[in-house]
């Protein structure tokens, strides 16, 4: 009986605690619903702040991508902005802007079209009423906010001064060359780009000699076609290695005599020319028509002009990082050099004159000269080889000249022949490299590591520099024989060992100190008397360019 009640008592509490259980089944089931209906919504919440910030990423993402687009399109600007004006600190266009630029580096002095942020160094820029204004390189340039028009300024200022030493005897032509100053350039560039148009005007201070202010250049320059640069008006077509170096660039005060005397064929500078060049890393091409110098007009009025042509190849068949090679030939023709109204057929109707000083322009006297030469037409050609190492450079130059006479029938016409070459090297003593810029094939000047400064101790750049050349003026003469009887002329040998060192306090500004021992072997016209000479010189250049 005692096991049926208590098998009773847990049969009843079984039923209560099933009871209760069932009771608190639907409280239990309702709290977990809430509680997922809580997690969910929370979940929710977090789904739709994670799809916000979502939406706010994607927006951001959309503006940086935009700041990207701009930034490197403002990157690209500076990059040419930066390229124009290194190239115009060294042109001729860098004497003038150079015509084989590129789009960007046609515009030389191209204004900045870049916010501050992203100018390249020593650049200090404005922008005002859409107008940017911009000091790359220290060149003044100002543009329109979109880049298409710009203008600016740049300039070359040598101011020059020395002396000769003479050793004379009672027959020397020139017995007293004068010594003194000079200032040998003073050059303002005014360059104005429209799109893919390029204007260049430049007149010149300077001179040899100096006091009549002249015309470098006066161009218009299309430089749509990569890498062609088409050029027509008073232009410097280069037509030789060392032609093609600008002025502030080369390693002497002067360029070597026969390149001086080779390019008065038909090209030099303030040249009517017409053509296209085309530059690349690894190549050098030009050809121009080309016509009289600027200013022909004013000694005595012509019946006809100058007509000519000049065609120059340059390669850089290897070059790297230290290294860097140099190969070229180059020609030129007059077909006929200009006529003037009041001369003599035969006689002096068209004449060429070959002459030049001993690559020094203090004193203006032609120590070797042929003097006017009837000509009916001339040609010129040669090449050059040059390579540089790092801070070295080796560089030479060759070149024939040829004239075909014009006389009267009577008289001995022979065809004559000059020639002169020239080789020369540089040390950059305090190690910066020598570059070399593509858009003329030739080398520049180094740029400064560690200008001068007396508060941080700088130097500058040091560097020194030799050169021996020679030219020869005598064609179709026998000593002792006049140059009638041949029908040649005593032109006169010239040649000259030269010795500069070189001062870059910073990349604007350079001073030289120059040595010269000369030798010009020469014979009077009737080949019988020595009126040639040798001396030294001293000579000093203050220079600055931007």
């Amino acid at each position: 009986m005692q096991r049926v009640r208590q098998f009773e008592a847990r049969r009843l509490g079984r039923s209560a605690a099933l009871a209760f259980v069932t009771a608190l089944a639907p409280i239990a089931a309702a709290e977990a619903q809430d509680s997922t209906i809580i997690r969910i919504e929370a979940i929710e919440r977090q789904i739709g702040g994670l799809q916000s910030e979502l939406r706010r990423l994607k927006s951001e993402l959309g503006e940086t991508k935009q700041q990207l687009r701009q930034s490197r399109s403002e990157a690209q600007r500076a990059q040419d902005e930066l390229r124009d004006a290194r190239e115009a600190a060294a042109r001729t266009h860098r004497g003038a802007p150079s015509p084989a630029m590129t789009p960007s580096q046609a515009a030389k002095p191209e204004p900045s079209t870049q916010t501050a942020s992203t100018q390249p160094a020593g650049a200090v820029a404005a922008e005002s009423a859409g107008v940017k204004v911009s000091m790359p390189e220290g060149r003044p340039t100002i543009a329109t906010a979109d880049g298409r028009a710009s203008l600016a300024i740049g300039g070359l200022v040598q101011f020059d001064m020395g002396g000769y030493f003479q050793h004379v005897n009672q027959n020397t032509e020139f017995p007293h060359l004068n010594n003194g100053v000079n200032l040998r350039r003073g050059r303002l560039y005014f360059v104005g780009r429209f799109d893919d148009f390029r204007v260049n005007i430049t007149p010149d201070f300077g001179g040899s000699p100096d006091g009549a202010p002249t015309l470098f250049e006066a161009n218009v320059n299309y430089t749509g076609f990569k890498p062609v640069t088409a050029t027509v008006g008073y232009f410097h077509p280069f037509v030789s290695l060392s032609d093609a170096t600008f002025p502030a660039d080369l390693l002497f005060l002067e360029r070597p005599s026969i390149i001086n005397i080779e390019r008065s064929v038909a090209a030099g500078i303030q040249r009517a020319s017409l053509g296209a060049n085309a530059a690349t890393e690894d190549y050098f091409a030009s050809a121009y028509l080309t016509g009289p110098l600027f200013g022909a007009q004013r000694p005595t009025l012509l019946n006809g002009e100058q007509v000519g042509a000049i065609g120059r190849f340059a390669t850089r068949p290897y070059h790297d990082e230290d290294w860097n090679f140099h190969a070229e030939l180059s020609g030129q023709m007059a077909f006929h050099p200009n006529v003037n109204a009041n001369g003599t057929p035969g006689v002096n109707r068209t004449t060429l004159t070959f002459a030049d000083e001993p690559e020094l322009r203090i004193d203006f006297n032609p120590l070797i000269s042929t003097g006017p030469l009837s000509a009916r037409s001339a040609d010129a050609f040669g090449g050059a080889l040059g390579a540089s190492w790092r801070n070295f450079l080796l560089q030479g130059e060759f070149y024939q000249i040829g004239v075909n006479q014009s006389k009267l029938p009577s008289v001995l016409s022979p065809r004559l022949g000059f020639n002169g070459g020239y080789v020369e090297g540089g040390w950059v003593i305090t190690g910066e490299p020598i570059p070399y810029d593509s858009t003329r094939a030739a080398w520049a000047r180094p740029k400064v590591d560690h200008p001068f400064s007396l508060t941080d101790g700088g130097i500058g750049a040091w560097g020194l520099a030799a050169r021996y050349s020679t030219v020869s003026l005598d064609s179709n003469v026998v000593p002792g024989v006049p140059q009638s009887v041949t029908g040649g002329v005593y032109g006169g040998q010239q040649q000259i060992l030269g010795l500069a060192l070189n001062w870059y306090p910073n990349d604007w500004l350079r001073f030289i100190l120059q040595f010269q021992h000369v030798d010009v072997n020469k014979l009077n016209p009737a080949g019988t008397v020595q009126i040639g000479q040798r001396f030294e010189t001293i000579a000093a250049r203050a220079q600055a360019t931007w």
